[in-house]
């Protein structure tokens, strides 16, 4: 059969989809990249905002149209499928619905003759789908979380905990590397948890340090993790960041600068906690780059609840921020709380946005006028290389260069986004 695959949302999501890919091809199967001219189309989903969710409505509806004027399969996937089945049920009531976890079992939905659901079951431990974007490959070392946050729909699409053995994530790593990353995303829902419910402790410093002996040419980021895991592995983490082939850089939840709202969240810190790590790292490793996400307009922040995020913000000064509104999502505690009206909510991300703006080309313009080490990872209309924090520059020359090779940078201008230079002899 002709199967067309259809992915959105994160690198969990896409990793499914090369998993997809992989089993349906190993079946005889093959991918198309055309929907009219396929005989089955998948459809792999996204539910983690409101926004979203419409984006999928109407692409499930669009999708569902075509099957049925041309007589082929339709298959939805992914975490909007598993989250809320009876939304795709009403919007596509032939469709086949596949959960996540039950990726490499999507041939059971394109082979049959009838309508399938497959929502049971748990991930296999190993089943990494390996896929590059150009030359960087985002590796899945565990799905699932340990949290229940009031506002998180995707805990209902990957709600259980489940590690990939070391030496499983590690093979997916040479593998990329053989395929020609350059970098290697280590990814999940919360890396922090990794290895809790396969090894009974958190082991993120020793899947990184083991990653990271992968022989080639490539650098390691390691993906997010959430604040309260970091007081059980903070001095091992430390040091597996040291090591030369590990950015030094992590993404680190905020969410609210407010304990009050934290605490409304279901978040397990608070800020002070929040603020003493990242102050920690910050002297244990210079130069480190801390990413952070940020949700703004959640149910009873008030004008002064908003203003103490502003504050976290200046003073720790992060690297890059996630910024969002709150947006209702179903099967989540937080719907049911009283919501903050739709324009305080905009005007809230504009103003955070401007300090986020401000506060990172205050930070990048102290690499003006300096010279850099630079690793290539990206070649579109010119070459974008990385700093050892991981902080992107925009290569202003032409050289003829090669993927994955540090370079000297001079740099010679800087946005709250990145930074521009040339590469010297």
């Amino acid at each position: 059969m002709k199967v067309y695959l259809e992915t959105y949302g994160c690198a969990l999501n896409k990793s499914d989809e090369a998993l997809m890919k992989r089993v349906l091809t190993d079946r005889g199967h093959g991918i198309v990249d055309d929907p009219t001219s396929a005989d089955a189309l998948v459809i792999n989903t996204c539910t983690v905002r409101l926004d979203t969710e419409y984006r999928m409505a109407r692409r499930i509806a669009e999708l569902y149209r075509l099957a049925k004027e041309s007589g082929k399969k339709l298959v939805v996937a992914g975490c909007l499928a598993k989250a809320q089945p009876y939304k795709v049920a009403k919007l596509a009531p032939d469709a086949s619905i596949v959960s996540p976890q039950n990726a490499d079992k999507i041939y059971l939905a394109v082979e049959s003759n009838s309508r399938v659901v497959l929502l049971t079951g748990l991930r296999s431990r190993g089943s990494i789908g390996v896929f590059l974007t150009g030359r960087i490959a985002p590796i899945p070392a565990q799905e699932g979380c340990l949290g229940n946050c009031t506002f998180c729909i995707v805990k209902h699409a990957r709600r259980v905990l489940v590690s990939h053995p070391i030496e499983d994530v590690k093979k997916a790593v040479e593998e990329a590397v053989r395929l020609g990353a350059v970098e290697i995303e280590l990814t999940g829902m919360d890396l922090g948890t990794y290895g809790i419910d396969l090894y009974k402790t958190r082991k993120l410093p020793e899947l990184i340090e083991s990653v990271a002996e992968v022989e080639g040419d490539f650098m390691v980021r390691v993906g997010m993790l959430n604040p309260e895991h970091l007081s059980y592995i903070l001095d091992d983490l430390v040091e597996a960041l040291q090591h030369r082939k590990v950015y030094k850089f992590l993404h680190i939840p905020l969410q609210s600068g407010s304990n009050r709202i934290l605490k409304l969240m279901g978040r397990k810190y608070t800020v002070e906690e929040y603020i003493d790590y990242v102050e920690e790292l910050k002297s244990k490793i210079p130069g480190i780059s801390i990413a952070t996400d940020i949700l703004v307009g959640f149910p009873h922040e008030t004008d002064e609840d908003f203003q103490d995020t502003v504050e976290v913000i200046k003073k720790l000064r992060f690297e890059r921020v996630h910024l969002a509104a709150y947006s209702i999502r179903p099967r989540t505690l937080a719907t049911s709380l009283p919501q903050i009206p739709t324009q305080t909510k905009k005007s809230r991300v504009l103003q955070a946005l401007r300090v986020i703006e401000q506060v990172g080309l205050e930070d990048k313009q102290r690499y003006v006028n300096t010279v850099q080490n630079c690793f290539t990872t990206e070649k579109e209309k010119g070459w974008v290389c990385r700093l050892e924090n991981y902080i992107p520059v925009v290569l202003r020359s032409e050289e003829d260069l090669d993927y994955g090779r540090w370079v000297k940078v001079a740099i010679s201008e800087a946005t709250f986004f990145d930074l521009r230079g040339y590469v010297i002899n």
